[in-house]
């Protein structure tokens, strides 16, 4: 006996099934069912026509190498449909996980955005040198000492943390002190 796949509900039946032809002018008929989809699954117009190329175009290239392959006992013009859907589902999937389409912000006019300052080359050599002395911080108090750095109130860290504010504060001023005598050795040192 065959061991199913893990996940599986059922066997799969793309194997089974012999390669059906279908033509493009049938792939093509179905682009207005495919936009509509499309517009409903979140592609914005601005994107649409460019999804749904990628549909069509995926569907005419698999067509044409023997990956349609409908179960013969249903309706042909709907297991086109389904199978047209889950493409454009995969499409739709794959223009959401773009990492441009999640991270772009637009805006009008971006120059009010620009601030004229630029980074400094030093900082990110000062900054890992002030990471690299914070390793040398016990693991209890470099949790605080980071929190805090960050902006948190003493009692919201203790609170993340789990810890009574008292041993919060004694964790920071231990911390602190630590910090101050390693930062004292090593500016020695250079």
């Amino acid at each position: 006996m065959k061991k199913r796949r893990r996940g599986a509900k059922r066997p799969p039946t793309a194997q089974t099934q012999p390669p059906t032809e279908v033509k493009p002018e049938a792939i093509l008929a179905e682009s207005r069912r495919l936009r509509a989809f499309l517009a409903r699954y979140g592609v914005p117009a601005r994107d649409l026509d460019d999804v749904l190329q990628e549909c069509l175009i995926g569907a005419i290239v698999a067509a044409r190498e023997g990956r349609y392959r409908p179960a013969p006992s249903t309706d042909p013009a709907n297991a086109l449909r389904r199978w047209l859907v889950g493409i454009a589902v995969h499409q739709a999937a794959k223009y959401h996980e773009k990492a441009y389409r999640r991270r772009e912000v637009a805006v009008a006019d971006p120059l009010p955005l620009v601030t004229g300052e630029e980074p400094s080359s030093h900082g990110s050599v000062e900054a890992r040198s002030v990471l690299e002395v914070l390793r040398l911080v016990h693991p209890r108090e470099r949790a605080v000492l980071v929190l805090v750095g960050t902006g948190e109130a003493v009692t919201e860290v203790a609170r993340i943390l789990g810890v009574p504010v008292g041993t919060a504060f004694s964790r920071l001023r231990r911390g602190r002190r630590h910090l101050a005598a390693v930062l004292a050795r090593s500016r020695r040192r250079s």
